[in-house]
Protein backbone atom coordinates (compact mmCIF):
# COMPACT_ATOMS: atom_id res chain seq x y z
CA UNK A 1 0.00 0.00 0.00
CA UNK A 2 1.17 3.24 -0.90
CA UNK A 3 0.73 6.43 1.29
CA UNK A 4 -1.42 8.36 -0.80
CA UNK A 5 -3.41 5.04 -1.11
CA UNK A 6 -4.04 4.96 2.77
CA UNK A 7 -4.80 8.77 2.67
CA UNK A 8 -7.38 8.41 1.09
CA UNK A 9 -7.54 8.24 -3.27
CA UNK A 10 -8.99 7.21 -6.52
CA UNK A 11 -8.22 5.94 -9.47
CA UNK A 12 -8.21 8.65 -12.16
CA UNK A 13 -10.50 6.24 -14.33
CA UNK A 14 -13.76 8.26 -12.73
CA UNK A 15 -12.87 11.49 -14.19
CA UNK A 16 -10.78 10.02 -17.30
CA UNK A 17 -12.19 12.70 -20.22
CA UNK A 18 -10.72 15.78 -18.32
CA UNK A 19 -8.30 16.69 -20.76
CA UNK A 20 -10.89 16.03 -23.72
CA UNK A 21 -13.52 18.50 -21.38
CA UNK A 22 -10.77 21.05 -20.49
CA UNK A 23 -9.57 21.50 -24.19
CA UNK A 24 -13.14 22.66 -25.70
CA UNK A 25 -12.44 25.34 -23.28
CA UNK A 26 -8.80 25.95 -25.00
CA UNK A 27 -6.86 24.70 -21.58
CA UNK A 28 -3.91 22.98 -21.96
CA UNK A 29 -3.52 19.85 -20.01
CA UNK A 30 0.07 20.30 -18.77
CA UNK A 31 -1.26 24.06 -17.79
CA UNK A 32 -3.62 22.62 -15.86
CA UNK A 33 -1.43 20.21 -14.08
CA UNK A 34 1.07 22.28 -12.89
CA UNK A 35 -1.45 24.68 -12.09
CA UNK A 36 -3.30 22.29 -9.87
CA UNK A 37 0.42 20.64 -8.63
CA UNK A 38 -0.29 17.39 -9.47
CA UNK A 39 1.72 14.92 -11.24
CA UNK A 40 2.31 15.93 -15.10
CA UNK A 41 1.87 12.09 -15.87
CA UNK A 42 -1.52 11.73 -14.02
CA UNK A 43 -3.27 11.21 -17.09
CA UNK A 44 -0.97 8.60 -18.88
CA UNK A 45 -2.68 5.56 -17.74
CA UNK A 46 -6.21 4.52 -16.41
CA UNK A 47 -4.56 2.54 -13.05
CA UNK A 48 -2.71 6.24 -11.72
CA UNK A 49 -4.48 7.61 -8.47
CA UNK A 50 -4.79 10.49 -6.85
CA UNK A 51 -5.42 11.63 -3.19
CA UNK A 52 -8.66 13.46 -2.87
CA UNK A 53 -7.44 17.18 -1.23
CA UNK A 54 -5.45 17.15 -4.58
CA UNK A 55 -8.29 15.48 -6.73
CA UNK A 56 -10.01 18.37 -5.29
CA UNK A 57 -7.74 20.80 -6.19
CA UNK A 58 -7.68 19.42 -10.03
CA UNK A 59 -11.52 20.02 -10.28
CA UNK A 60 -11.36 23.38 -8.40
CA UNK A 61 -8.38 24.28 -10.74
CA UNK A 62 -10.78 23.21 -13.90
CA UNK A 63 -13.41 25.36 -12.58
CA UNK A 64 -11.57 28.37 -12.18
CA UNK A 65 -9.62 28.54 -15.53
CA UNK A 66 -12.18 27.58 -17.11
CA UNK A 67 -14.52 29.88 -15.88
CA UNK A 68 -17.44 27.25 -15.63
CA UNK A 69 -19.26 26.67 -12.84
CA UNK A 70 -20.35 23.02 -13.62
CA UNK A 71 -17.37 21.97 -15.35
CA UNK A 72 -17.64 18.96 -13.54
CA UNK A 73 -20.68 17.77 -14.63
CA UNK A 74 -19.52 18.21 -18.26
CA UNK A 75 -16.78 15.39 -17.09
CA UNK A 76 -18.85 13.09 -15.44
CA UNK A 77 -21.22 12.72 -17.67
CA UNK A 78 -19.19 11.14 -19.83
CA UNK A 79 -18.00 8.94 -17.49
CA UNK A 80 -19.31 5.02 -17.42
CA UNK A 81 -19.97 2.03 -15.10
CA UNK A 82 -16.86 0.56 -16.91
CA UNK A 83 -14.90 3.48 -15.80
CA UNK A 84 -14.52 1.96 -11.91
CA UNK A 85 -13.48 -1.17 -13.03
CA UNK A 86 -12.83 -4.26 -10.94
CA UNK A 87 -15.85 -3.17 -8.53
CA UNK A 88 -17.84 -2.22 -12.39
CA UNK A 89 -17.40 -6.07 -13.13
CA UNK A 90 -18.81 -7.51 -10.25
CA UNK A 91 -21.60 -5.36 -10.45
CA UNK A 92 -22.25 -6.62 -13.73
CA UNK A 93 -22.22 -10.05 -12.88
CA UNK A 94 -25.56 -9.81 -10.61
CA UNK A 95 -28.82 -11.21 -11.81
CA UNK A 96 -30.44 -7.84 -10.81
CA UNK A 97 -29.86 -3.78 -10.43
CA UNK A 98 -30.30 -4.21 -6.70
CA UNK A 99 -27.48 -6.76 -6.55
CA UNK A 100 -25.68 -4.56 -8.57
CA UNK A 101 -26.19 -1.60 -6.80
CA UNK A 102 -25.27 -3.38 -3.13
CA UNK A 103 -22.50 -5.01 -4.85
CA UNK A 104 -20.78 -2.15 -6.27
CA UNK A 105 -21.46 -0.44 -3.00
CA UNK A 106 -19.42 -2.94 -1.37
CA UNK A 107 -16.70 -3.25 -3.38
CA UNK A 108 -16.71 0.43 -4.42
CA UNK A 109 -13.56 1.05 -2.07
CA UNK A 110 -11.40 -1.75 -4.50
CA UNK A 111 -11.70 1.51 -6.85
CA UNK A 112 -11.52 4.82 -4.44
CA UNK A 113 -10.44 4.85 -0.84
CA UNK A 114 -11.67 8.38 0.08
CA UNK A 115 -15.45 8.09 -0.07
CA UNK A 116 -18.65 5.46 -0.09
CA UNK A 117 -21.12 4.54 -1.97
CA UNK A 118 -24.79 3.00 -0.22
CA UNK A 119 -28.10 1.33 -1.40
CA UNK A 120 -30.55 2.41 1.43
CA UNK A 121 -34.29 1.50 1.05
CA UNK A 122 -37.24 2.91 2.43
CA UNK A 123 -41.32 1.94 1.72
CA UNK A 124 -41.59 2.51 -2.24
CA UNK A 125 -38.38 4.46 -2.90
CA UNK A 126 -34.79 3.94 -2.51
CA UNK A 127 -31.68 5.91 -2.93
CA UNK A 128 -28.26 5.46 -4.27
CA UNK A 129 -26.17 7.78 -1.68
CA UNK A 130 -22.11 8.92 -1.87
CA UNK A 131 -20.44 10.36 1.31
CA UNK A 132 -16.32 11.22 1.09
CA UNK A 133 -15.04 9.39 4.19
CA UNK A 134 -11.50 11.25 3.76
CA UNK A 135 -9.92 13.59 5.73
CA UNK A 136 -9.10 17.48 5.27
CA UNK A 137 -10.72 17.32 1.89
CA UNK A 138 -11.62 21.53 1.59
CA UNK A 139 -13.91 21.84 -0.83
CA UNK A 140 -16.15 18.93 -1.30
CA UNK A 141 -19.00 20.78 -3.50
CA UNK A 142 -17.32 19.55 -6.86
CA UNK A 143 -17.37 16.07 -5.71
CA UNK A 144 -20.69 16.39 -4.29
CA UNK A 145 -21.73 17.43 -8.49
CA UNK A 146 -19.72 14.92 -10.11
CA UNK A 147 -20.28 11.77 -8.25
CA UNK A 148 -24.56 12.66 -8.35
CA UNK A 149 -23.61 12.76 -12.07
CA UNK A 150 -21.86 9.53 -12.06
CA UNK A 151 -24.34 7.97 -10.28
CA UNK A 152 -27.50 8.93 -11.77
CA UNK A 153 -25.29 8.04 -15.08
CA UNK A 154 -24.69 4.34 -13.64
CA UNK A 155 -28.79 4.24 -12.89
CA UNK A 156 -29.09 4.62 -16.27
CA UNK A 157 -26.46 2.38 -17.94
CA UNK A 158 -28.24 0.05 -15.34
CA UNK A 159 -31.98 0.53 -15.51
CA UNK A 160 -32.26 1.72 -19.33
CA UNK A 161 -32.60 4.40 -20.54
CA UNK A 162 -36.67 5.10 -19.45
CA UNK A 163 -34.91 5.70 -15.90
CA UNK A 164 -36.16 8.52 -14.26
CA UNK A 165 -35.15 9.75 -10.62
CA UNK A 166 -37.63 11.31 -7.91
CA UNK A 167 -35.35 13.50 -6.51
CA UNK A 168 -31.30 14.62 -6.44
CA UNK A 169 -29.87 15.82 -3.27
CA UNK A 170 -26.86 16.95 -2.76
CA UNK A 171 -24.50 18.11 0.68
CA UNK A 172 -23.19 21.22 -0.86
CA UNK A 173 -24.25 24.58 -1.63
CA UNK A 174 -25.87 25.18 -5.47
CA UNK A 175 -24.25 26.93 -8.14
CA UNK A 176 -25.35 30.05 -9.04
CA UNK A 177 -26.70 28.94 -12.49
CA UNK A 178 -29.07 25.79 -12.06
CA UNK A 179 -29.94 25.38 -15.54
CA UNK A 180 -27.29 23.15 -16.78
CA UNK A 181 -28.02 20.98 -14.18
CA UNK A 182 -32.15 20.37 -14.61
CA UNK A 183 -31.23 19.94 -18.17
CA UNK A 184 -28.63 16.81 -17.30
CA UNK A 185 -30.85 15.35 -14.19
CA UNK A 186 -34.29 15.78 -15.02
CA UNK A 187 -35.40 16.21 -11.77
CA UNK A 188 -36.07 18.14 -8.24
CA UNK A 189 -32.61 19.48 -6.98
CA UNK A 190 -32.45 19.60 -3.06
CA UNK A 191 -29.23 21.29 -1.85
CA UNK A 192 -27.97 21.86 1.24
CA UNK A 193 -28.81 18.53 2.21
CA UNK A 194 -27.55 15.87 4.79
CA UNK A 195 -25.73 13.75 2.31
CA UNK A 196 -25.93 13.39 -1.57
CA UNK A 197 -28.15 10.93 -3.63
CA UNK A 198 -29.82 9.87 -6.49
CA UNK A 199 -33.80 9.07 -4.85
CA UNK A 200 -36.08 7.07 -7.30
CA UNK A 201 -39.09 4.43 -7.11
CA UNK A 202 -37.99 1.05 -5.53
CA UNK A 203 -39.12 -0.80 -8.36
CA UNK A 204 -36.54 -0.38 -10.54
CA UNK A 205 -34.45 -1.93 -8.15
CA UNK A 206 -35.89 -5.36 -9.52
CA UNK A 207 -34.51 -5.11 -13.54
CA UNK A 208 -33.11 -8.41 -14.05
CA UNK A 209 -29.28 -7.73 -16.03
CA UNK A 210 -28.89 -9.58 -18.74
CA UNK A 211 -27.04 -13.44 -17.52
CA UNK A 212 -23.17 -13.33 -17.38
CA UNK A 213 -20.68 -16.37 -18.26
CA UNK A 214 -20.35 -18.71 -14.37
CA UNK A 215 -16.76 -18.86 -15.60
CA UNK A 216 -16.21 -15.14 -15.43
CA UNK A 217 -18.16 -14.47 -12.79
CA UNK A 218 -16.17 -17.29 -10.88
CA UNK A 219 -13.00 -15.04 -12.27
CA UNK A 220 -14.11 -11.60 -11.08
CA UNK A 221 -14.72 -12.58 -7.89
CA UNK A 222 -11.80 -14.19 -6.98
CA UNK A 223 -9.89 -11.23 -8.15
CA UNK A 224 -12.79 -9.03 -5.98
CA UNK A 225 -11.21 -11.46 -2.88
CA UNK A 226 -7.90 -11.26 -3.29
CA UNK A 227 -8.24 -6.87 -3.64
CA UNK A 228 -9.97 -7.00 -0.72
CA UNK A 229 -7.60 -8.63 1.58
CA UNK A 230 -4.88 -6.59 0.80
CA UNK A 231 -7.46 -3.59 1.91
CA UNK A 232 -8.39 -5.09 4.78
CA UNK A 233 -4.64 -4.47 6.09
CA UNK A 234 -5.70 -1.14 7.19
CA UNK A 235 -8.26 -2.39 9.18
CA UNK A 236 -8.80 1.17 11.09
CA UNK A 237 -9.82 2.87 7.59
CA UNK A 238 -12.36 -0.31 6.84
CA UNK A 239 -14.45 0.09 10.06
CA UNK A 240 -14.56 4.45 9.30
CA UNK A 241 -15.81 3.27 5.78
CA UNK A 242 -18.64 1.17 7.17
CA UNK A 243 -19.50 3.77 10.24
CA UNK A 244 -19.44 6.50 7.38
CA UNK A 245 -22.12 4.23 5.90
CA UNK A 246 -24.16 3.85 9.04
CA UNK A 247 -24.43 7.32 10.38
CA UNK A 248 -26.96 8.44 7.84
CA UNK A 249 -29.30 5.26 9.65
CA UNK A 250 -28.38 6.42 12.85
CA UNK A 251 -26.76 2.68 14.34
CA UNK A 252 -23.06 3.05 14.69
CA UNK A 253 -23.41 0.23 17.02
CA UNK A 254 -20.40 -1.87 17.70
CA UNK A 255 -21.90 -5.12 17.17
CA UNK A 256 -24.18 -4.06 13.80
CA UNK A 257 -20.51 -2.63 12.46
CA UNK A 258 -19.14 -6.06 13.29
CA UNK A 259 -21.85 -7.67 11.68
CA UNK A 260 -21.24 -6.01 8.74
CA UNK A 261 -17.43 -6.92 8.17
CA UNK A 262 -18.12 -10.32 8.89
CA UNK A 263 -16.94 -11.04 12.83
CA UNK A 264 -17.78 -10.42 16.43
CA UNK A 265 -17.33 -7.50 18.18
CA UNK A 266 -14.66 -8.59 20.08
CA UNK A 267 -12.49 -9.64 17.20
CA UNK A 268 -13.44 -6.13 15.71
CA UNK A 269 -12.10 -4.76 18.93
CA UNK A 270 -8.93 -6.91 19.28
CA UNK A 271 -7.81 -5.70 15.47
CA UNK A 272 -8.65 -2.15 16.58
CA UNK A 273 -6.66 -2.96 19.36
CA UNK A 274 -3.28 -4.12 17.51
CA UNK A 275 -3.77 -0.87 15.28
CA UNK A 276 -3.42 1.38 18.72
CA UNK A 277 -7.73 2.67 18.14
CA UNK A 278 -10.53 2.32 19.93
CA UNK A 279 -14.06 2.33 18.35
CA UNK A 280 -15.28 4.93 20.59
CA UNK A 281 -12.77 6.97 18.56
CA UNK A 282 -13.16 5.86 15.10
CA UNK A 283 -16.95 7.05 16.16
CA UNK A 284 -16.12 10.62 17.52
CA UNK A 285 -13.67 11.01 14.19
CA UNK A 286 -16.12 10.31 11.61
CA UNK A 287 -18.69 12.30 12.98
CA UNK A 288 -16.29 15.36 13.30
CA UNK A 289 -15.48 14.80 9.33
CA UNK A 290 -18.81 15.14 8.74
CA UNK A 291 -19.71 17.89 10.98
CA UNK A 292 -17.12 19.89 9.24
CA UNK A 293 -18.08 18.80 5.72
CA UNK A 294 -21.59 19.86 6.87
CA UNK A 295 -20.80 23.15 8.23
CA UNK A 296 -18.48 24.53 5.35
CA UNK A 297 -20.45 23.23 2.35
CA UNK A 298 -23.96 23.58 3.16
CA UNK A 299 -26.56 26.48 4.49
CA UNK A 300 -27.61 23.78 6.55
CA UNK A 301 -28.49 25.32 10.02
CA UNK A 302 -26.78 24.18 13.29
CA UNK A 303 -29.72 22.17 14.45
CA UNK A 304 -30.37 20.42 11.57
CA UNK A 305 -26.24 19.47 11.20
CA UNK A 306 -26.83 18.13 14.87
CA UNK A 307 -29.99 16.07 13.81
CA UNK A 308 -27.96 14.50 10.72
CA UNK A 309 -25.32 13.64 13.29
CA UNK A 310 -28.38 11.91 15.45
CA UNK A 311 -27.23 14.26 18.30
CA UNK A 312 -30.02 14.53 20.51
CA UNK A 313 -30.37 18.32 20.42
CA UNK A 314 -27.95 21.19 18.97
CA UNK A 315 -26.20 21.75 22.37
CA UNK A 316 -25.21 18.46 22.61
CA UNK A 317 -23.60 18.84 19.62
CA UNK A 318 -22.17 22.09 20.37
CA UNK A 319 -20.47 20.86 23.13
CA UNK A 320 -18.98 17.92 21.26
CA UNK A 321 -17.59 19.92 18.28
CA UNK A 322 -16.02 22.21 20.88
CA UNK A 323 -14.70 19.27 22.22
CA UNK A 324 -13.32 17.98 18.66
CA UNK A 325 -12.03 21.52 17.59
CA UNK A 326 -11.46 23.79 20.70
CA UNK A 327 -14.52 26.11 18.45
CA UNK A 328 -18.37 25.96 18.61
CA UNK A 329 -19.50 25.02 15.39
CA UNK A 330 -21.21 29.07 14.11
CA UNK A 331 -17.47 30.03 14.93
CA UNK A 332 -15.51 27.21 12.38
CA UNK A 333 -18.68 28.03 10.22
CA UNK A 334 -17.47 31.92 10.05
CA UNK A 335 -13.82 31.18 9.71
CA UNK A 336 -14.38 28.79 7.06
CA UNK A 337 -17.12 30.85 4.97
Amino acid sequence: MTAEHDSGSTRISAVWHVPEVVAEFGIDLVELLETAGVRADLFDDRENRIAYPDFGRLLLTCERLSGCEHIVLLIAQRSRLADLGLPAQAALCSDTVEEALRTLAGQFTLHNTAAILSVITAGDFARFAYAIVAPDVPDTRPFQLGAMTFVLGVLRELCGPGFQPTVVTFASRGPADLRPLHRFFRAPLRFDSEESAVVFERHWLDRPLPPVDPRHRKQVLAEVRAQRELLMADFPAAVRRVLRKQLPAGDCSMDQVAGLLGMHRRTLDRHLQRHGTGYGDLVQAVKSEVAHQLLRDTDMSIRQVAEALRFSSAANFATAFRRWTGDTPSEFRRRAG
